[in-house]
């Protein structure tokens, strides 16, 4: 069970309690005796540990877990310490006693099912409040994970966190920048997707292969984008993020082939400061780099079509505000209550933006006469002609011109209300809600250099309204039970500006779109054995998601030739996994996982198509995994896993829709994933009180019956695309990742290279080189990238200041023959050259309730296009930030 399952607070409901309660109507002395004896009780039943030496808050952490108890305690204080460790079943008191042995350190238990961690030698470490527990400034908090930030560094697979802070720091114009500086994991369509994210982990995207979800919730949606392909979004609000916890590879417990990115939204807990009851933050701020968009107007160069003359540059797009003046602006305000029982939590963001502006510096738009020389026309006319201009640019976007139709207007709100009845139960009421208009482009309208991007009058708007249920059953004193229960429901509203015809629509006309409704829950349990060969965790459950997606009404009859998916899906599933520890430097794991999915076809168009359609799919199959981690000294943890994952097809390739015909061979996809690394921490490595961490891993992934696109010719002569099965997709490469920090400074290192990427469409036809036609050709990361982000604390750690560099390298590997491998160029590929940015931030906290900050992104004001992108655009140039937050 994880800390969110284990609050603050919670009472053990038994004999003790129900004593207590009756004795508070008599007097509150007697109520606190008995609380007393609840806390004692606790500390004197006995526990089995297996603690090995090493640094102490790793030692502390593993205590949280084993005993069941949250340890908070000043980070500070614990940096650089050792702990001897300790093998047995003893008290929870007297095992934490021997753990901080010869540190200094003292505890104090401060409930039934939390200690405090102190230094008497610090004054301000600790003061007593009212009930005689204890009031602690900044605190690290452990039950069962330690700090989130470690938490990567301590788990032998692959394993990534992104913090709050991190968030905050680095959130760039659009979501999909949170992912910047983690290795294997980007998100693609950074800047023509909204303030929607399309996860890629280690070169697989898209269809589910890849489980997003915020808050245990998913709702994701598939935008058509013309030949160009597709785009796979989730919605998500950065403002009210609290962190994102990031698997790479497969987990019986999760649907994802390619991973799972768990995004949390914000609790009670992150809002109510320590000792306090009420919490509301305020927070507001602006941004600069942006304009309003003008409808109408046009980017770049007009090249002559048909003729070799020389191209006009647009009137528009080159007003490119001040450095400073504030164009954009946001705003957020939470507020929480925390009780004994009962926490509750509402919350409602906003922003607003215009079209940024791309940055100067670099390989902008620019005509290039490379005349004399022939020149054809269409109809195989041929003459010698003097001048012959081409763009010498990335794409049709000139050095610090505005890139249209990237504007931006979001509203989220959050509630939850959460429910402790005692023994270890505990119940979560969510609701997120998200609105967005953001600017819209069809990509296949704007991929090459020479196409000229217009602003369209009309935005995409979305609508999104999500329900949780969250049950947690953790009885004091019983190993067996761990139990997490969720139920969740979202219903989605996407509506673009009309994809038929030319002619731009005005603002007010119908817009078609989809409607779509997801659906689903889990039940999972923990039992934890204490067995004569070793301890034996357990983990089980089973699933179910379902999936319905529609046109919305009146989109038949607006796009009469554009039809969209209509289709359900079901999935359910089982799952078991152990882990057993052998020895205490040996852990043996394996795991098994079986799903099942129907998904049926309902596209009944009213025109006549050459495909089929009213199909459906019913398959299902076993995943297998095992590993095996080895900690031969306390501050190395080597690891190895290997699992073969079945993926069955997604509702996108399962059901009809343009030019996209059923294919009822289809297989589910099978990949068979090897993960090999390595986790270092270690304290004392140049100077006294430092702490150095270190995770090195290599995969190697191989996707049988990968699952693609091709143009395809039909028995009856008609032709058209289809999804199929290639005969295997192969990924490998090489992650880094690692932190250091001593006093106040810190520095995270994270770099990933690829080994390979390559494409089989048959057993004897492999090419590292991604297919014509497939929707993969804009999926292939960059070759390599390194992130370095360095701070400094200053000021009692008032002000803090830092900055990162990443490079992006070239894409992995090439794009097909269309000769060679018998396929259609029905996606372009949008390409990028490496580049480098630079960001750097501030931070200055008045006193305990204001805190200001500012950054700048892209310092240098490079001019880039991102990876991933179905769209031929660049990202924004050098851009200020400034926010000011009130908590109380």
């Amino acid at each position: 069970m994880g800390p969110e399952g284990r609050c603050e607070g919670r009472r053990r409901v038994g004999a003790h309690l129900f004593i207590a309660a009756l004795l508070a109507s008599a007097g509150g002395g007697a109520a606190m005796l008995a609380g007393a004896q609840a806390v004692q009780a606790q500390a004197r039943q006995q526990v089995s540990f297996n603690l090995p030496a090493g640094p102490l808050p790793a030692a502390l952490a593993a205590f949280g877990r084993q005993a069941g108890l949250q340890v908070t305690y000043r980070p500070e204080i614990a940096s650089g310490k050792r702990s001897p460790g300790l093998s047995g079943a003893l008290p929870p008191d007297m095992a934490l006693g021997r753990l901080l042995q010869g540190s200094g350190l003292a505890y104090r238990f401060t409930g039934a099912r939390t200690v405090a961690i102190v230094d008497p030698a610090a004054p301000g470490d600790v003061g007593a409040v009212a009930d005689g527990s204890t009031l602690l400034g900044a605190i690290n908090v452990t039950a069962g994970g330690g700090n989130p930030v470690e938490r990567p560094y301590e788990t032998p697979g692959a394993t990534a966190y992104i913090s709050e802070e991190n968030i905050e720091r680095f959130r760039g114009s659009n979501p999909a920048d949170m992912f910047q500086g983690t290795p294997g994991v980007m998100s693609g369509e950074a800047r023509n997707a909204g303030s929607a994210i399309d996860v890629n982990i280690r070169g697989m995207q898209g269809m589910g292969r890849v489980e997003v979800t915020v808050d245990g919730a998913e709702n994701a949606v598939t935008v058509y984008q013309g030949y160009q392909g597709i785009s796979n979004r989730t919605f998500v609000d950065p403002d009210l993020l609290a962190g994102i916890d990031i698997t790479k590879g497969s987990d019986v417990a999760s649907n994802g082939i390619a991973g799972t990115v768990a995004m949390r939204t914000l609790d009670a807990g992150d809002i109510v400061k320590e000792g306090n009851r009420f919490g509301v933050r305020l927070k507001g701020g602006f941004g600069t780099n942006t304009r309003s968009p003008k409808d109408g107007a046009v980017s770049g160069y007009d090249w002559p079509s048909g003729q070799p003359d020389a191209p006009t540059p647009s009137p528009d797009g080159m007003n490119r505000p001040s450095f400073l003046t504030p164009t954009s602006g946001s705003g957020s305000v939470v507020g929480a209550y925390k009780g004994d029982r009962i926490d509750l939590l509402a919350a409602y963001a906003y922003r607003k933006r215009g079209n940024y502006y791309a940055g100067e510096e670099g390989p902008g738009a620019e005509p290039v006469n490379i005349g004399p020389r022939e020149y054809c026309t269409a109809w195989g006319n041929c003459s010698q002609v003097e001048d012959y201009y081409v763009n010498g640019g990335l794409t049709n976007y000139r050095p610090g011109e505005e890139v249209l139709n990237t504007q931006l207007e979001t509203e989220s709100w959050l509630g939850k209300a959460t429910v402790r009845f005692g023994d270890g139960h505990s119940l979560k009421l969510g609701y997120t809600g998200f609105r967005s208009e953001a600017g819209d482009r069809l990509a296949s309208r704007l991929t090459s250099g020479s196409s000229q991007a217009t602003q369209q009058p009309q935005t995409a708007g979305t609508r999104l309204d999500t329900g949780t249920l969250h049950y947690n059953w953790q009885p004091d004193d019983n190993d067996l039970i761990a139990l997490k229960a969720n139920l969740w429901f979202t219903h989605l509203e996407l509506r673009n500006p009309k994809r038929t015809g030319f002619t731009l629509p005005e603002p007010g006309d119908f817009r078609p779109g989809s409607d779509s409704d997801l659906w689903g829950g889990e039940i999972a349990n923990t039992s934890r054995l204490s067995t004569g060969f070793g301890a034996v965790d357990v983990d089980y459950g089973i699933s179910y998601r379902g999936e319905d997606t529609r046109p919305s009404p009146g989109t038949k009859e607006a796009e009469t030739w554009l039809d969209l998916r209509d289709g359900i899906r079901h999935e359910v599933a089982g799952f078991a996994k152990m882990a057993w520890q052998a020895r205490d430097w040996l852990t043996v794991e394996a795991g098994l996982r079986y799903a099942h999915v129907w998904s049926k076809d309902r596209n009944d168009p009213y025109l006549e198509r050459n495909y089929t359609y009213d199909s459906s799919f019913n398959d299902g199959g076993f995943s297998p995994s095992v590993g095996v981690t080895v900690e031969p000294v306390d501050w190395a943890q080597l690891y190895v896993r290997y699992s073969n994952v079945m993926r069955a097809p997604s509702i996108i390739e399962s059901v009809s829709a343009f030019t996209m015909n059923v294919n009822e061979n289809l297989r589910p996809e099978r990949s068979s994933n090897w993960e090999i690394g390595a986790n270092l921490i270690g304290d004392g490595l140049i100077a006294a009180g430092d702490r150095g961490m270190v995770k090195l891993g290599y995969f190697n992934w191989v996707v049988d019956n990968y699952i693609a696109r091709e143009w395809y010719t039909y028995p009856n002569g008609s032709m058209g695309m289809r999804i199929f099965n290639i005969d295997s997709a192969s990924f490998s490469g090489l992650e880094l990742s690692g932190r250091y920090e001593i006093g106040g400074f810190a520095a995270e290192l994270a770099a990933n290279y690829y080994l390979d990427v390559e494409f089989c469409r048959t057993a004897d036809s492999c090419e590292s080189k991604s297919l014509y036609a497939d929707y993969a050709t804009n999926q292939v990361p960059p070759e390599y990238s390194v992130d370095l982000t360095l701070s400094q604390r200053f000021f009692g750690d008032a002000l803090t200041v830092g900055g990162r560099v990443s490079h992006i390298g070239p894409r992995a590997v090439g794009h097909g023959d269309v000769t060679g491998q018998g396929m259609s160029q029905f996606i372009t590929k949008i390409d990028w050259k490496p580049y480098t940015l630079f960001d750097v931030f501030a931070e200055y906290r008045f006193n305990e309730n204001f805190t200001a900050s500012a950054r700048i992104e892209n310092l240098m004001d490079k001019y880039y296009v991102d990876p991933l992108s179905l769209v031929n655009q660049p990202g924004p140039g050098r851009t200020f930030y400034a926010s000011l937050t009130a908590s109380f």
